[in-house]
């Protein structure tokens, strides 16, 4: 009798645990595989206490997922400012429109909603945006076609803003399969070309760990990256392309994003 009943509060201890650990964290927004419309992806948008600073939304790049932006994960959190990671949802009106190989217009209109929900869930008015490479064009084309005034700061870390050779080259590569995303990064493409969003301040980082007649990060140009007059440069990074979201770069922007 004694070894029944120890089996039964076994099985009901293990029910217990596999129950609790579906229950979503009070203030977390986390993806499932039924969701229909964009939510953060591994994102935590409250904190314990309240935040003295905006919430920021984390934009990956081309044929990158939310996990490049780790070690920001956890320096957003030690400074408890609220953080949201994207993920783009599939689409299946285009044969490769999903996720990381979505069009920037695609990208902007997920963007869109992902802010609405992060300002309800915070209840705060507006919202700063970092992106790193492609991230940054989709949120350019979010801020020319809503002319929104819910952004206050949009950094971009390693953004092709005028393309580049490389995309230019690519995108005619039989063996290309990240498309229309690859489109979007050369230099002849409306989303390098997006109007600037008056109420949102732009910034730029870039990466130039090679150095010489023309600096880049090994995949985009210094100039490519600060191509706009209007956009602001908060410096270079020594790093390449694929480690530019590092706590270097995360210095480079802390102030910002601790003054809202």
């Amino acid at each position: 009798m004694n070894n029944k009943i120890h089996l039964l509060l076994t099985i009901l201890a293990v029910l217990i645990t596999t129950s609790l650990a579906f229950i979503p964290n009070p203030g977390s927004l986390v993806n499932t595989a039924t969701a229909q419309s964009p939510i953060c992806d591994n994102g935590v948008v409250t904190t314990g206490s309240p935040s003295h600073a905006l919430p920021v939304i984390l934009i990956h790049g081309y044929k990158e997922n939310s996990n490049v932006w780790a070690v920001w994960e956890n320096l957003l959190f030690q400074n408890n400012i609220p953080f949201c990671t994207v993920s783009f949802l599939p689409s299946f009106n285009f044969l490769f429109d999903y996720d990381a190989c979505g069009s920037a217009e695609k990208h902007s209109k997920d963007i869109e909603q992902i802010v609405q929900l992060v300002k309800d869930v915070t209840e705060q008015d507006k919202v700063n945006i970092v992106a790193h490479s492609k991230g940054g064009l989709d949120a350019r084309v979010y801020l020319d076609d809503t002319n929104t005034p819910d952004v206050a700061n949009l950094i971009m870390i390693g953004t092709p803003n005028a393309g580049g050779l490389f995309a230019d080259s690519n995108v005619f590569n039989p063996l290309e399969t990240c498309i229309p995303a690859a489109w979007d990064l050369t230099s002849f493409a409306p989303s390098t070309r997006a109007n600037q969003n008056l109420h949102t301040n732009y910034y730029t980082i870039a990466g130039v760990c090679f150095d010489g007649l023309l600096p880049n990060d090994g995949l985009v140009a210094k100039s490519s990256v600060h191509s706009e007059p209007y956009f602001h440069s908060l410096a270079d990074s020594p790093n390449c392309h694929l480690d530019l979201l590092g706590s270097y770069e995360y210095g480079l922007v802390n102030n910002i994003l601790n003054n809202g």
